[in-house]
């Protein structure tokens, strides 16, 4: 395979695997995960092959023409923090496939087959944010990340809160996502490119976006798609709501890809946007609020997935402070070792789930005994969350304190920078009781009637969780070399990071904090009955959940009022807001393009008897429609007024319009008279004089506005300006060989729209003509 398909491969090859496991999906039910497991294997397989070439040349790019019109490119790059990210989801969407081929339970085969399908687009679309180069390319994969969560988020889509769940989810993240887009449309208009890598290498691209007036509003609205994704304060509040989905989908979208997308991002924009005076202030602040809020509110819930829920909110939070403190490099040590405890304990969990039937702390304990496997996996995982040594958890929590302590952003800040160490030394002591907690709540003490039943799950269940904890272990003890530094560094999205990651600390900095932090904890964790009062004794405002609720309740009210008084089913209040619109927007037309009375050519003189006496039979045609009292009377009438308008064709000696208005009078007038054959007997309607006037004043306007629109079309001051009706009639023979300027447009310019409006005079006299039928044989 040539070097510069492999992206594309590595992209589209599990939207593949998602469309086949759609149509065969309902024959081989939970098999069909042995596609997402084997297009996970290759796109990751193929990621790392990429990632160890870039030690010999430049990254590997994909660039195509999608839209050229609008500068936008199918355009690719594999760079070192693209696919680091893409081996994370490749990775464990591979554990998380064989975890799932034992964890679903059994459904109809179809079912299973379209999660499958679901889960592996969504892989799919996380490759294509994490290697798209374009801004537009990653607006379409992030919005297909989306989508495929919303399904799975719902798959128990027969239960309330699991619908409640996914609609809050796809919400709060694809208004985001919108958001995020015309940010992107902004620097495209602004700099003339989507391009990713140019606009993070040129200075005069980066210049040009500086200058620019839009420039804060596209970086405030790229930060909200951002935030809304990966869940950062005040939009939080969606990710425990999706804790509803099956434990795989929480482990793959909410701990160790999904969620990571607006870190992803941010760290995209870095480059980009990271010299604005908003940057860190926005990102430090927000990202800071979210790390502390998402540890309380862990140490305060009960439900498992819940739990690990607030601290993936916590951990999103500390990444994005990183970046505002433009600390890149930290950037791959946190998300890797986030990506390894987080992967584990979200798997951990649904363990215990399927056996115990809970995810209750209240109802668990005493598990260390019945399921000792299950137990050591869950008792490393947490001690890495928890940032104890040796595992990787303590290199990461040492690194992140040596960054703080020396961090360029924070010189000349002292009292800021103390108290964002504080936080951040408080906000790991809350992680740590977390863990604690998690281990001594399920493991330990009395053993309960829930846990009485519980057994040790199978291999498939608890290898993946075993994988990750293995990686844990294996990259904490490398710390003894500099073989963890080196790799976490080359994964970095700063292609000059380097961060000092070590086992044995070299600084007394960052072990004094550390050692603050452990002290902590335990304080946190034995007096966590106190933090509970207290949290209810001052628990008044109502939660962002809440506020959320009521602001879709909100909006469905208005609509739903709305919706009553504006789309009442009344006809005659349809065509009254459409006339009235057609006016108002035409009456706007003639005042923006500049139009005066002195622009028609109006001359009465010219009229010859004929045509003043067609006039005269139109008037009274017309009028006879108004006055009429029955519905056959209405369409005869009608029907005159037709032909008589093509008696004006006549005057201006065009024939081949003549036949066509005919043949459309008379299919018109046998089409109405079937109807109104089958229809109940005419009733006169008795109308108010205040909606006759009202009616008389919007039939007077229309007709005002036709009679100018008709004037300006034979003024020789309109054709002769530039429009479109002269461009028409200039190119008519010169590009289509005719002489006839209607005809050309009908047939040549306008050829589609011509089929169009045939397809649906065939469609509508079908279906009349079915109805007929129907009626008849009711009859």
């Amino acid at each position: 395979m040539p070097t510069e398909w492999m992206l594309p491969t590595i992209i589209f090859l599990p939207f593949a695997a998602a469309m086949l496991a759609l149509l065969i999906g309902r024959f081989t039910g939970r098999h069909t995960g042995f596609l997402m497991v084997l297009s996970a294997v290759a796109a990751f397989g193929l990621s790392l092959s990429q990632f160890i070439s870039l030690d010999h040349g430049n990254p590997t790019t994909f660039d195509y023409w999608w839209i050229q019109d609008l500068n936008i490119r199918l355009s690719f790059k594999g760079d070192q923090f693209g696919l680091f990210f893409a081996m994370i989801i490749s990775g464990i969407g591979t554990l998380v496939g064989i975890y799932s081929l034992n964890y679903l339970p059994d459904l109809a085969k179809a079912r299973i087959g379209r999660f499958y399908a679901a889960l592996t687009a969504f892989m799919g679309a996380m490759l294509g944010v994490a290697l798209s180069d374009d801004l537009i390319l990653l607006f379409v994969f992030w919005e297909i990340t989306s989508i495929s969560s919303f399904m799975l988020i719902g798959f128990w889509s027969e239960k309330d809160f699991a619908r409640h769940g996914a609609m809050t989810a796809l919400q709060v993240t694809g208004l985001g996502g919108l958001a995020m887009m015309a940010g992107f449309v902004m620097v495209g208009v602004i700099t003339g490119t989507f391009s990713i890598t140019e606009l993070s290498t040129q200075t005069a691209l980066q210049a040009k976006l500086t200058s620019s007036p839009l420039f804060v509003a596209a970086l405030l609205l790229i930060l909200v798609g951002a935030f809304t994704k990966s869940a950062q304060w005040p939009f939080h509040f969606w990710l425990p709501g999706a804790m509803v989905a099956p434990t795989p989908v929480s482990t793959y979208l909410h701990a160790a890809t999904m969620v990571k997308a607006g870190i992803f991002l941010v760290g995209r924009m870095l480059p980009i946007f990271g010299d604005s005076t908003y940057w860190s202030p926005i990102l430090i602040t927000f990202g800071l609020i979210t790390f502390a809020l998402g540890a309380y509110q862990a140490l305060l819930a009960n439900d498992l997935k819940a739990i690990l829920a607030r601290t993936t909110i916590s951990t999103l939070g500390l990444v994005m402070m990183i970046y505002g403190l433009k600390a890149a490099e930290q950037d791959a040590l946190q998300i890797l070792n986030h990506a390894a405890y987080k992967g584990s304990l979200f798997l951990v969990a649904g363990i215990i789930e399927h056996a115990t039937q809970t995810r209750d702390l209240r109802e668990l304990g005493g598990l260390r005994r019945k399921m000792p496997i299950t137990f050591c996996l869950c008792l490393l995982a947490a001690w890495s969350m928890a940032g104890l040594p040796p595992l990787l958890g303590f290199l990461a929590k040492e690194s992140l304190y040596a960054q703080l302590l020396h961090n360029k952003v924070l010189l000349g800040w002292p009292v800021a920078q103390w108290l964002i160490i504080g936080a951040c030394v408080v906000t790991n002591a809350f992680i740590f009781a977390v863990g604690v907690t998690l281990v001594r709540g399920l493991f330990f003490g009395k053993e309960t009637q829930k846990a009485s039943h519980a057994h040790e799950a199978g291999f498939s269940l608890w290898l993946p969780p075993a994988v990750l904890v293995a990686v844990m272990v294996v990259l904490g003890l490398a710390g003894l070399t500099h073989f963890s530094q080196k790799l976490v560094n080359s994964l970095s999205s700063d292609s000059h990071a380097h961060a000092h990651v070590a086992l044995i600390p070299s600084q007394w900095g960052p072990f004094l904090l550390s050692m603050a932090t452990i002290s902590l904890g335990i304080l946190v964790y034995c007096g966590r009955a106190v933090v509970q009062r207290v949290h209810e004794n001052l628990d008044l405002l109502p939660t962002m959940q809440t506020i959320w609720d009521r602001f879709i309740a909100s909006i469905t009210w208005f609509a739903v009022n709305y919706s009553k008084r504006w789309q009442n089913g009344s006809l005659w209040w349809y065509l009254c807001g459409i006339l009235a619109f057609f006016v108002g927007i035409t009456i706007y037309a003639y005042y923006a393009t500049g139009l005066r009375y002195e622009n028609l050519d109006l001359n009465i003189t010219t009229i010859s008897w004929y045509a003043l006496a067609l006039i005269i039979l139109l008037g009274i045609a017309v009028g006879t429609v108004a006055m009429a009292t029955t519905r056959l009377a209405a369409a005869v009438a009608i029907t005159v007024v037709g032909f008589l308008v093509s008696l004006v064709f006549v005057i201006y000696r065009s024939p081949d319009i003549l036949l066509t208005q005919i043949l459309i009078e008379t299919v018109s007038t046998i089409f109405i008279l079937l109807i109104l054959f089958f229809m109940p007997p005419f009733t006169k309607e008795l109308v108010a004089p205040g909606r006759k006037a009202f009616n008389i004043a919007i039939s007077s306007a229309v007709g005002l506005v036709m009679f100018t629109l008709v004037l300006l079309s034979i003024s020789d001051t309109f054709r002769q300006s530039d429009n479109l009706a002269s461009d028409y009639l200039s190119r008519a023979q010169p590009g289509a060989g005719g002489h006839n300027a209607v005809n050309v447009i009908i047939v040549d310019f306008r050829a589609i729209d011509t089929t169009g409006e045939i397809t649906v005079l065939v469609v509508v006299g079908l279906c009349i003509f079915g109805l007929l039928r129907a009626r008849r044989a009711q009859a």
